[in-house]
């Protein structure tokens, strides 16, 4: 996991941390019943944030994404639910537990530049419940004395949306910079690019490899392991220049590169059409594991 990771569950700690005290202080003005649709509200968003990350991250392993989703969803919900009662733990510890599943779900399904908005928008309700607290704390029937109590709601807004939005900005670009060096390609503009994926103890060297369209790409895939390993990219858009012995994936619409085990292996290509294009290794039970990446075409 890299650093946006890191700041978007790091964001959901601080956030129950918040939502736990304030609602410890608040329990009796609250009661049980208001207590119980903001453990829903905050259990339910929750687990889809985290399901939605982890299960983007962890995709081809359902089972460990889904499980610790539904974790960060379950103490989330239950957390907050506590301060108000059994009843309302229930309610968070349920909500919770489907969050995650259904965010996971959807992680599996979607591409990583997908996942971005929707953690986005999840992480937004989230803080949301910074606004949800108070309104539901106002008695019923209390009339509002000055127009001022517009700026709190307003002020809370702004810092909410900025510090989401802002912030994950800031952190995709810090998480694109660190791993600019060590897990992308090298480039030489005039001559094109040359990328060595290499492949030990069941992982790749790198999980995302940006290329040019329309440049020559080579691609050589250093296997260090005592295993065979591959790697295949799903596109059709692309001219092969010069082909290794083990790429057999021309006519079927793929980019397939073989090695036997301690072996290396080049092939030269240029992709036509940008996108955003993953690759993993298909021998059986290797992209479980993590053997997989995204192949980015500007």
């Amino acid at each position: 996991m890299g650093y946006y990771h890191f700041f978007v569950l790091g964001s959901l700690g601080l956030l129950t941390f918040i939502v736990v005290i304030w609602a410890v202080n608040l329990k009796k003005t609250i009661g049980i019943m208001r207590g119980m649709i903001i453990s829903m509200f905050y259990g339910m968003n929750v687990g889809l944030t985290a399901g939605v990350l982890l299960g983007v991250t962890y995709q081809g392993d359902l089972f460990l994404s889904t499980i610790f989703s539904i974790t960060i969803g379950v103490l989330a919900g239950s957390l907050c639910g506590l301060c108000f009662g059994m009843l309302s733990v229930l309610e968070g510890f349920m909500a919770g537990l489907m969050g995650g599943m259904m965010g996971a779900m959807v992680g599996e399904m979607i591409r990583v530049d997908q996942s971005i908005s929707l953690i986005q928008i999840f992480l937004l309700l989230s803080f949301s419940t910074l606004f949800v607290i108070p309104i539901l704390k106002t008695p019923k029937g209390s009339k509002v004395k000055s127009k001022k109590w517009i700026l709190k709601p307003l002020t809370l807004a702004t810092f909410t949306f900025l510090t989401v939005m802002g912030s994950n900005s800031i952190a995709e670009r810090f998480e694109g910079q660190k791993e600019l060096p060590s897990k992308t390609i090298e480039s030489a503009h005039n001559k094109g690019q040359t990328i060595v994926l290499e492949t030990a103890d069941m992982k790749y060297s790198r999980n995302k490899i940006i290329v040019e369209k329309d440049k020559l790409v080579t691609l050589t895939l250093k296997n260090l392991d005592n295993i065979e390993h591959d790697i295949e990219i799903r596109t059709s858009s692309f001219n092969m220049i010069t082909q290794s012995k083990h790429n057999h994936g021309e006519s079927k619409g793929l980019i397939h590169l073989h090695a036997l085990p301690e072996n290396t292996e080049t092939l030269s290509f240029t992709i036509t059409e940008a996108g955003i294009y993953e690759f993993y290794c298909t021998i059986p039970g290797h992209k479980e594991v993590g053997m997989i990446g995204q192949f980015i075409v500007s």
